[in-house]
């Protein structure tokens, strides 16, 4: 939906710089989006501080929620996508908490858009699918009716483990190699492509 690489890499070196770590260029951090932030600060910081992830990680937080959108915006074809498909119930599941992924689709302005705001809040992080099955929970919806709609290969893993169609996008963190591994039902450049595609497949 949004691209924020910048602001979480910036958010991701406020962590590191604060327990004691150098900053790491944005290439670095980038990869790595979409893990649990503990993982990522495991990988990202030097042995020696490792056991300062914890910290890091309340820092990320912290800065984020105030930062999140300096440089964030929507990816392109979101907006059309959102209105074209306004008779269907949408939900946003994602590994951020779920009161970091509400400020982030308010500012940007698309909160209307979305039934349910689903974080991972307490729960496995994608590939596990318990979040969208969590989604799916709430809103009453069947998995086979379903899409999932994601840049990683662990959106698309997920998707396919709660037997819901998937729908990888090729401007996000993943690499358009992997994705196609990954062996989504769809596989685009735009998302506002995707109405006219899920239309014409079954559900």
């Amino acid at each position: 939906l949004v691209d924020s690489r910048e602001d979480i890499s910036q958010a991701v070196n406020e962590g590191i710089v604060a327990v004691g770590g150098r900053k790491r260029p944005a290439s670095e951090i980038i990869p790595h989006i979409g893990r649990p932030l503990a993982q990522i600060f495991h990988d990202l910081l030097p042995i020696e501080l490792r056991a300062r992830a914890g910290r890091a990680t309340e820092i990320f937080r912290e800065y984020f929620f105030e930062h999140c959108v300096e440089t964030t915006g929507l990816c392109p074809g979101v907006s059309e996508c959102l209105e074209a498909l306004e008779a269907v119930s949408r939900a946003v599941a994602t590994t951020k908490m779920t009161f970091m992924a509400e400020r982030v689709v308010q500012e940007m302005g698309i909160s209307h858009h979305f039934d349910l705001v689903q974080g991972s809040d307490g729960i496995p992080h994608k590939p596990d699918p318990t979040v969208l099955a969590l989604v799916l929970e709430r809103l009453g919806k069947e998995a086979g009716r379903a899409w999932i709609v994601g840049d990683t290969v662990y959106d698309i893993q997920a998707g396919k483990a709660v037997g819901m169609h998937t729908c990888a996008v090729t401007y996000g963190i993943g690499e358009v190699e992997d994705l196609e591994r990954a062996a989504p039902d769809l596989l685009l450049d735009n998302l506002a492509d995707l109405p006219g595609e899920i239309r014409v497949r079954p559900s």
